[in-house]
């Protein structure tokens, strides 16, 4: 459990350096699955679909990510709902091909990010 503990601390790091890097870059971020191409012009960010755990936490990073940056309303709330559902989604239900309506909501307030 301590060591989980570290895990989660460390992936959200590498997530929140991931995203300051994008933002230097270009303004806005696009959350796309490992091997799938990004739809738009902002900067993007690879997510481990296959990864249940991983991908649950990055859908946590991304709405702290639009708190932090002042993003609310709808399109904060729609990827609070994204990272709800997807985290308690039984462990039996494959994501399949959900994952990227999962990213997709929070997507929508991730372009605004600066």
């Amino acid at each position: 459990m301590f060591g989980t503990t570290y895990m989660c601390l460390f992936k959200n790091f590498i997530f929140t350096l991931a995203l300051t890097s994008a933002l230097n870059a270009r303004a806005g971020i696009e959350l796309v699955c490992k091997g799938q191409q990004a739809t738009g012009r902002h900067q993007t960010v690879s997510v481990d679909c296959e990864n249940r755990q991983a991908f649950v936490e990055t859908l946590g990073a991304a709405w702290r990510e639009l708190r932090k940056n002042s993003i609310g309303g709808s399109m904060e709330n729609i990827c609070w709902e994204a990272y709800k559902q997807a985290k308690g989604m039984h462990p039996s239900i494959s994501f399949g091909n959900m994952s990227s309506s999962f990213l997709t909501r929070c997507n929508m307030g991730l372009a605004y990010v600066k």
